[in-house]
């Protein structure tokens, strides 16, 4: 499976994980919180054990041991997310449940539309079969865990999902180095764009040199995170810090205005109070200062003036 626009099995399979969607929450909206729950945690957990049993399977029972391996492992942010997701479902609130909804649903869409490693996948194979159920699966259920209400989200913890994304790609640099350490993977890919870089962790995809998308990101990178004289390569996960923050959390925002409107009206409006409030204590200082220099400066009009008349009358 690749893109390919021509193709209606393209359009099939993440219409599929749309309609799954629809379904799975008319028959959940009407449960128990409990019932709900343990739907949605049993998805996370199939999708965990997925990613390991997928290697009693073809192509990766057929394929390289190492290669096999390799798939395994935190090499992306959506196998990440595969192993980290049942885990943070189980957690109540706080960032990490936010972070499940806002990465959760654009890495799970992205990947459903623009599927990367299944190019030797033909329609309704095991691994094309597995590749979108999994996909789906990382956005349905945090999608849903909002939508049910099983988690409340808030606009002011924004600012921590693109630093846990950092994170992620933290570990993908690790793992990359772990898997060259234990002879896994070649040490000439170490640093590579085409091989072996999850979610850009290392550089740009090669394919997006001299792009006008990449070239506006990049004005948002600092100079000591690009290749420079000193380094020929981008500074791994870290060079992605500033326009991950600096777009990442206004679509974040846009993401759960839906749910956080209210929450954040509330706010603008106790912060628009407090700004008046000091406003008015200024005004009021400054006419307080005003009226008692005017007071000072009249009393003074008024000793000079006895005083003339004194002397004059004298």
């Amino acid at each position: 499976m690749t893109v390919d626009f021509t193709d209606p099995y393209y359009y099939l399979f993440p219409l599929m994980g749309i309609a799954f969607f629809v379904i799975l929450y008319f028959l959940l909206r009407g449960r128990s919180a409990r019932v709900q729950n343990v739907v949605l945690f049993a998805l996370l957990a199939a999708n965990f054990a997925l990613h390991f049993l997928k290697l009693l399977f073809p192509p990766y029972s057929t394929d390289d041991f190492d290669y096999a391996v390799q798939t395994i492992t935190p090499e992306n942010v959506c196998a990440i997310n595969t192993m980290i997701f049942p885990f943070l479902f189980l957690k109540k609130g706080g960032a990490l449940r936010d972070y499940m909804f806002y990465i959760g649903a654009i890495s799970g869409i992205a990947a459903s539309w623009l599927p990367m490693s299944i190019e030797e996948s033909v329609p309704f194979d095991f691994d094309c079969m597995r590749y979108y159920f999994c996909h789906t699966v990382l956005w349905v259920v945090p999608v849903l865990m909002v939508v049910l209400g099983r988690h409340k989200l808030d606009y002011r913890r924004i600012i921590f999902t693109p630093l846990i994304y950092i994170l992620d790609l933290v570990v993908i640099v690790f793992n990359e180095v772990l898997l060259v350490a234990l002879g896994l993977e070649s040490m000439n890919n170490l640093f590579s764009l085409s091989v072996g870089n999850g979610g850009m962790a290392f550089g740009p995809y090669e394919s997006l040199e001299g792009t006008a998308i990449l070239d506006f990101l990049l004005n948002f990178v600092p100079p000591f995170f690009k290749p420079s004289e000193l380094s020929p390569h981008y500074a791994p996960a870290l060079y992605q810090l500033f326009p991950v923050i600096i777009f990442g959390c206004p679509l974040g925002f846009l993401m759960c205005l839906y749910w956080e409107h209210a929450h954040f009206a509330g706010d603008v409006k106790k912060l628009w109070l407090r700004i008046r409030g000091a406003l008015n204590k200024y005004r009021f200082a400054r006419r307080r200062i005003n009226y008692g220099g005017a007071r000072r400066c009249a009393a003074d009009v008024r000793r000079v003036r006895y005083k003339r008349g004194a002397v004059w009358r004298g």
